[in-house]
């Protein structure tokens, strides 16, 4: 199939997932009671973004309030105040150290190469991913081969919604079926992607999970080890075209 583009998750894709890991980690440790609410409740708002999606506009803002407000439920209203304290730590504390981190990652070996390939080949670059973007991709010293990049703060839906996938296809203005999605993560990416109708592949897998690889992720149009592995196959899927 001709594709007119391909598109990035970031975190655990173009680098290591344990580069995120490690950064989180550290912050977590400086306010801990914070980081186990907002982890807890980034997981509950996976499960509650479907009804919002329903009932009422979604405003990501005021689902941060929700995701590090204890007992809080998505149909309880919001308080101002409650609001702007939260977001301010989550800014604080978490947003802002983040940032300065990442305006230095080590992508993938091949990375910025499998970017140029892409652009060569007159298909454009998108990215989407459920973090912030911070200075990521210019860290990575990819920023200027990507069309367009955004992530679920723009959406208002964190992944595997196929609403952050039907985002990054308006922005695109793109057909799902123009669009290969590469993600780390099979529920998040491939689920995800599959659900808004894209062909997805799923990257950086671990070795031991490769055998019955289409039996472990059924909706991966490929899976792939190394990021090397899925250069060699998106040549021959460019080059075919």
């Amino acid at each position: 199939m001709a594709y007119k583009a391909v598109c990035f998750d970031i975190d655990g894709t173009l680098y290591p997932i344990g580069i995120m890991n490690r950064r989180l980690l550290r912050i977590g440790m400086a306010h801990p009671l914070f980081n186990l609410r907002y982890r807890r409740n980034r997981k509950q708002l996976r499960l509650f973004q479907k009804d919002y999606r329903k009932a009422i506009p979604f405003r990501w803002r005021e689902a941060m309030v929700i995701q590090n407000r204890t007992g809080a439920e998505p149909a309880g209203g919001f308080d101002e105040k409650d609001y702007r304290s939260t977001y301010g730590r989550l800014e604080k504390w978490v947003y802002r150290p983040m940032e300065r981190l990442y305006r230095s990652t080590k992508p993938f070996d091949g990375v910025r190469e499998t970017f140029e390939k892409i652009r060569l080949h007159g298909l454009k670059i998108g990215v989407f991913t459920d973090f912030p973007l911070f200075e990521k991709l210019k860290g990575m010293g990819i920023d200027d081969l990507v069309d367009f990049a955004a992530s679920s703060d723009d959406a208002c839906f964190l992944k595997p919604d196929a609403h952050c996938f039907e985002y990054l296809l308006y922005n695109l203005k793109m057909d799902a079926k123009d669009v290969l999605y590469v993600g780390d993560s099979y529920s998040k990416d491939i689920m995800g992607a599959s659900a808004a109708g894209l062909d997805a592949v799923l990257v950086n897998v671990r070795p031991s999970e490769m055998k019955d690889a289409s039996g472990r992720f059924p909706l991966a149009k490929a899976v792939f080890c190394s990021w090397n592995d899925f250069d060699k196959w998106l040549t021959a899927i460019l080059e075919d075209d």
